[in-house]
């Protein structure tokens, strides 16, 4: 199965931007080898972090994220229920730079406490690159 639609390697944003959204899918085939059912993500805490590449300094520290159930098909292929988002807020992205992102979802009810790091292999590379434009709200 190509994956290559969502970018799940690298992400883009520009220097004092809050959009777009970091995304990453929770697929299917996922969920089966590490034994997630959809019962196990109605009772989770969702969290992100981000770390410099260089300095090693965390620009993000388990800030809270979302898990989407994803009901629209055509942006998303059959076996994406669910995806896990981050907004950034404008601190995080004061700086241009190369950072490594993470989810953590922490599964909460009685019988299924754990928890899981995704990407499971590597990190999400996010680049935070300069902007020409610099605006402020009056």
């Amino acid at each position: 199965m190509d994956y290559s639609t969502f970018n799940i390697n690298n992400f883009f944003i520009k220097k004092d931007s809050t959009l777009p959204e970091l995304k990453y899918p929770l697929t299917q085939h996922t969920m089966e080898q590490y034994d997630i059912t959809p019962d196990m993500l109605e009772n989770v805490a969702v969290t992100t972090s981000m770390i410099n590449t260089n300095t090693g300094i965390y620009r993000i520290a388990n800030a809270a994220g979302n898990l989407v159930i994803n009901n629209n098909r055509l942006e998303y292929p059959d076996e994406v229920q669910y995806t896990l988002i981050y907004r950034f807020k404008l601190p995080q992205t004061a700086k241009a730079g190369r950072y490594q992102a993470e989810f953590v979802i922490d599964f909460l009810g009685n019988e299924n406490c754990g928890k899981i790091k995704l990407p499971v292999n590597g990190y999400i590379n996010i680049i935070i690159s300069d902007s020409i434009t610099k605006t402020t709200v009056i």
